[in-house]
């Protein structure tokens, strides 16, 4: 007897009866089947509007009718319409036979129905009974074997709902590496020329669990300097920062005096990656260097940082330097090598370390990424960034690098190889369908732009750990199954595009994202794409023109029909295929892009080109942007005290920028860069020097201010340095030789200034 009619068959019996017929003729008629779970939920829904006293069915209403009805009363909460609409949206497409994988279908209907029978019971019965947990229809006894009956009509399918059990019973009781260390450092030594391990029990995914391994959870994710596995080998992508340490290396292999490396940065930019990579794969550039990997590690528990370190670099102490010949490599982060040069130190001194870290400008706003003299070099990985600067637009060649790693077609690579395995075993789910979505390459273009617009907008630092975390979050759902057991709905929810831009508290870096979620932007090119489907019936015409790939138009065309929904299951569809055509059509996202952020980063390749024309352009726009904050009663005026006031004051102010800190990069790409643009005053007699640091935030509020935006107090307090950068930029005007005075009550202006004799001259503008 079916498990609906343990808790249905006493409030509804009419509806217990299709729950269990519908169950008895899933194998033999599955068409059949699917008629009567459409019949089931019109008995529910008409049951509905009788128990329901305040609302009235519509008359001759159809089920569609019906169900709009209460989605827009309020009586059907989100979940139930979803479950509500893909009963009544496959038991439509039932009555086309042959089109349709029916068995899949009613598999997914029997599932769709346990819900809907839950929210009845529920909200319609006071009983107490203990709800069972779903389970799918087993097969009549004299069936052949399940998964061989499935197959027949559905390939992918496998018997009984296994596929979802075996997962799920992985996630909780299986680890994501079920090797330990040890063995996994053995299989790596010994097996590296086998790109995929073929030993996971019938059922499992091949491709989930090489996904899993990029999971900041996996144990391939612990980052360790003296280790550089097969798996990590493979996810290499060789850097700029790697490839000049490699020089600097190369020119030291002969010298024999003392060499200390410093590599300076902050945590999770990849040092230790770096250091790992060198010893297994350039072992005769480090081979007489000893590595230090984290500079606060001490030899001795009485020993602290300051101490552990001056051990380490004695020999490049003011006492030992010219006679040493240590060759040393130090990964360190910045804020302890600060702590240390300024430090004083029992038994050493480490001026001439000092000095040379100075000249370096490692602590300036200068570029510094590489610099070195006779005994010391200092490579900055702050300095290098994990994108580059086109006159284009920005590009990142490590991220896209890391995405091909991951997505490309060849024999090489252990996740393609994985999805053609469980293609071969029949395993079909929402994570195969991601992955494949993520092989075009217009959505890696998209999803990379995304990671470097969250870099700019949102101070990120994402390191290459950070970004593999990232791609498993967009390619595995929050539930595993096969996709087609799953309802059209859930296929759409579970999609690349909703775990991409739904799932902010799965990470920072997807936060950051969702903050970026195309729906948001005011765009008439999305205002028609809503108009069109509002009101145009053709919505395939509309998915073809704007949808650039047929893995996305497929999620999206079974749900396809002006009269198909409404409510929270529209809402679902468009912002399911705004988000598609923003990642599949690259012509509509650069149309519905953030202009204002592309700006900056022409602005900032501008500057770091040395392009004095923009350069000069955009100081014009900051000065109009001063003004208009500060208010100005007339050309080259600022005021210098409050709106509030009773009378305003205002100074002449002739700004005096310099360019002298500007240092221009010849090349046309920009790997290495400050991430924020730099502007520098002078005083009238060019004795003092102010500069302004401007990030993407402080960009925008200006670009707003010249507008005609005006400022408030919170956009003051998220802009302190901004406001103290101002107060010192008053300090250079002329209020001291005039002055003008503004009287609110006969809006008249005055001047005050010094005549000839220096006596004050009051006199009317």
């Amino acid at each position: 007897m079916s498990k609906f009619i343990d808790f249905l068959e006493k409030i509804n019996t009419k509806a217990a009866q299709y729950a269990n017929d519908m169950e008895k003729i899933l194998y033999d008629s599955p068409s059949s089947a699917i008629v009567e779970a459409r019949k089931f939920a019109e008995i529910i829904v008409n049951d509905v509007f009788e128990k329901e006293d305040d609302i009235d069915a519509p008359y001759k209403s159809s089920l569609f009718e019906k169900i709009s009805y209460l989605s827009k009363d309020g009586t059907l909460d989100r979940n139930i319409q979803k479950s509500l609409d893909t009963v009544r949206i496959t038991g439509n497409k039932a009555a086309h036979p042959g089109e349709n994988n029916e068995l899949a279908d009613a598999f997914k209907l029997h599932k769709e129905m346990y819900n809907i029978a839950i929210w009845y019971y529920e909200v319609y019965t006071t009983n107490q009974l203990t709800i069972p947990v779903y389970e799918r229809p087993k097969p009549p006894n004299n069936q052949e074997n399940v998964q061989e009956l499935v197959k027949k009509q559905l390939q992918q399918l496998i018997a009984s709902g296994g596929l979802e059990f075996v997962n799920n019973e992985r996630e909780n009781n299986v680890p994501e590496n079920s090797d330990t260390p040890e063995e996994q450092n053995e299989e790596d030594n010994t097996n590296n020329m086998q790109v995929l391990r073929k030993d996971l029990p019938q059922g499992h995914s091949y491709l989930l669990r090489e996904i899993r391994r990029l999971k900041d959870s996996s144990q391939e994710a612990i980052e360790n300097a003296n280790h550089f596995s097969h798996f990590k080998d493979y996810l290499h992508v060789d850097r700029k920062v790697q490839l000049d340490l490699e020089k600097i290396l190369e020119k030291n292999l002969e010298s024999k005096k003392g060499k200390l490396i410093l590599l300076c940065g902050n945590v999770g930019d990849g040092k230790s990656h770096l250091l790992a990579y060198l010893k297994q794969k350039k072992p005769d550039l480090v081979k007489n260097y000893k590595i230090f990997n984290d500079a606060t590690e001490s030899f001795s528990p009485n020993k602290d940082a300051m101490e552990t370190l001056s051990e380490v670099l004695s020999g490049f102490s003011d006492q030992f330097i010219d006679e040493t010949n240590d060759h040393i490599i130090l990964a360190i982060n910045m804020g302890v090598l600060h702590n240390f040069i300024t430090s004083n130190h029992s038994g050493y001194t480490y001026e001439r370390l000092k000095e040379f870290i100075f000249k370096s400008n490692l602590f300036s706003q200068s570029i510094s990424a590489h610099f070195s003299n006779e005994n010391f070099d200092i490579l900055s990985f702050g300095d290098y960034q994990s994108f580059e600067l086109t006159n284009n637009g920005p590009i990142s060649t490590f991220y896209s690098t890391l995405m091909e790693r991951v997505t490309m077609k060849n024999e090489d690579n252990p996740f393609y190889l994985a999805l053609k395995e469980d293609e071969k075993n029949g395993i079909h789910t929402m994570v195969h369908e991601n992955y494949k979505l993520l092989q075009n390459e217009i959505v890696q273009n998209q999803v990379v732009w995304l990671i470097i617009e969250s870099i700019v907008k949102e101070k990120l630092v994402i390191s290459a750990r950070a970004f593999l975390n990232f791609i498993a979050d967009v390619v595995i759902p929050d539930k595993i199954d096969q996709v087609d057991l799953m309802s059209e709905f859930d296929v759409l929810n579970y999609s690349l595009p909703n775990l991409l831009f739904d799932r902010s508290e799965r990470s920072d870096v997807l936060n950051a994202i969702s903050k970026l979620d195309p729906i948001h932007y005011r765009s008439i090119y999305i205002d028609d794409l809503v108009i069109n489907l509002n009101t145009l019936s053709n919505w395939y015409s509309i998915i073809d023109e704007n949808i650039k790939t047929d893995i996305a138009k497929k999620w999206l065309t079974p749900l396809v029909g002006k009269d198909t929904l409404i409510g929270y299951s529209f809402t679902i569809f468009i912002k399911s295929f705004i988000r598609l055509t923003y990642l599949t059509n690259a012509t509509f996202a650069k149309n519905v892009s953030d202009k204002t952020y592309i700006e900056f980063l022409q602005n900032l390749y501008y500057f770091n080109k040395g392009q004095m024309k923009k350069i000069k352009e955009f100081y014009e726009e900051v000065k109009t942007a001063i003004f208009k904050w500060k208010g100005s009663p007339k050309k080259d005026y600022v005021y210098i005290n409050k709106e509030s006031d009773k009378f305003r004051l205002a100074q002449k102010m002739n700004l005096k920028p310099t360019i002298d800190h500007i240092n221009p990069n010849e090349n046309e790409v920009l790997e290495t860069f400050k991430p924020t643009i730099i502007l520098a005053y002078q005083d009238i007699n060019n004795k003092n020097t102010i500069q302004l640091d401007i990030d993407f935030p402080l960009y925008n509020l200006l670009t707003r201010v010249q507008e005609g935006y005006r400022p408030n107090k919170k956009d003051e307090e998220d802009a302190i340095k901004f406001m103290e950068f101002l107060d010192k930029l008053m300090s250079f005007g002329q209020k001291k030789d005039e002055m003008l005075v503004y009287f609110k009550a006969d809006q008249r202006y005055y001047s005050i200034s010094k005549d000839d004799f220096g006596s004050f001259v009051f006199e009317r503008e």
